[in-house]
C-alpha cells in the first residue's frame, strides 16, 4: 500500500487506484443518504380513487399530481361513486373525485358535470323508455331515474351491470337509453339522443372526498390536480380557490 522514501511514506501506484476507487465509494454513500434524507417523512404514497364517469381525466390527473407530488407514490383506484366513497371514509383511500356534493368539512366541492341522453330509443307514449344502467348503489342511477320520475316517463330496466363500461356496451348494443357526460359522443362513440325528445337532467355535482389524516397540503394538490384534469369534460368549476401559489408537499 505505501511505499518508503526515506522517514515518509507514499502511496504505492496500486493504493493510489485503490483510493479512486474509495472516493466514488464514499460520494455513492453520500449521494444516497442525501436522497434518503430529503424525502418528506411518513407515508410517501397516496390512493385516489376516481369515478368511472370521470375516466377521459385520469391521465392529466395522475400527470397533475406528479408535477405537484414529485416524491409521492401514486396509487389510482376506479370504480362507482358511492362504493368509492365509502372506501375513502373507511380509511381505505386517502380520496376520490366523485359524482356527488361534499359530505364531510374536509372535502371539496369541485363543480358540476354537464349529462345528456345517450342511446337508439325515443319515448314513445304509453311505452316504458329501456334503460341500460349500473346496479344499486349508483349515484347516476339515481339521477337518471330521479329525471325520469320528475317528467313521468315510464321506464324499465334491460340492462343492469356493476360499471359503466358495461353499460356503455349496451348502449352500443342498442339496448337502452342512459346520461352520461354531455360529450360522451366524443369520447366512447356513443349515439346522442335527440335533445328535445328527453326530459332535461341537471347536471351532476362532483366533489374531492378527503380521508382523515390527509395533509392540507396534499389535499391542496388534489384539488388543483381534478380541476385540471376535469376540463376534458363539460365541466362548470364553481368557487374553485386561488392555489397559483401552490407548492408542492
Amino acid at each position: 500500500m505505501f511505499t518508503s522514501t526515506g522517514r515518509r511514506l507514499r502511496l504505492s501506484p496500486q493504493a493510489e487506484e485503490l483510493a479512486g476507487y474509495a472516493q466514488r465509494v464514499v460520494a455513492l454513500n453520500d449521494e444516497a443518504v442525501a436522497r434518503v434524507s430529503a424525502l418528506p417523512r411518513g407515508d410517501l404514497s397516496l390512493s385516489i380513487g376516481v369515478s368511472q364517469q370521470f375516466e377521459p381525466a385520469m391521465p392529466e390527473l395522475l400527470s397533475s399530481l406528479t408535477r405537484l407530488l414529485p416524491d409521492v407514490r401514486i396509487a389510482l383506484r376506479t370504480g362507482l361513486s358511492t362504493p368509492l366513497a365509502a372506501r375513502v371514509a373507511d380509511g381505505e383511500l386517502d380520496l376520490a373525485v366523485i359524482s356527488d356534493a361534499p359530505r364531510g368539512s374536509r372535502d371539496r366541492f369541485l363543480g358540476r358535470v354537464q349529462l345528456a341522453w345517450f342511446g337508439r330509443h325515443l319515448i314513445e307514449a304509453g311505452t316504458p323508455l329501456p334503460l341500460a344502467l349500473c346496479a344499486e348503489p349508483c349515484n347516476l342511477r339515481a339521477h337518471v331515474l330521479n329525471s325520469l320520475t320528475l317528467a313521468q316517463v315510464p321506464w324499465r330496466v334491460v340492462y343492469e351491470g356493476p360499471d359503466l363500461p358495461g353499460v356503455r356496451a349496451a348502449i352500443r348494443a342498442g339496448l337502452g337509453n342512459t346520461c352520461l357526460p354531455a360529450n360522451a359522443d366524443e369520447l366512447w362513440s356513443l349515439r346522442r339522443t335527440p335533445e328535445a325528445c328527453f326530459p332535461p337532467v341537471d347536471p351532476v355535482p362532483v366533489s374531492l372526498m378527503v380521508a382523515a389524516g390527509v395533509e392540507k397540503a396534499v389535499i391542496e394538490a388534489a384539488h388543483r390536480a381534478a380541476h385540471e384534469a376535469l376540463r376534458c369534460l363539460p365541466f362548470s368549476a364553481e368557487g374553485f380557490p386561488d392555489v397559483s401559489r401552490l407548492r408542492s408537499a
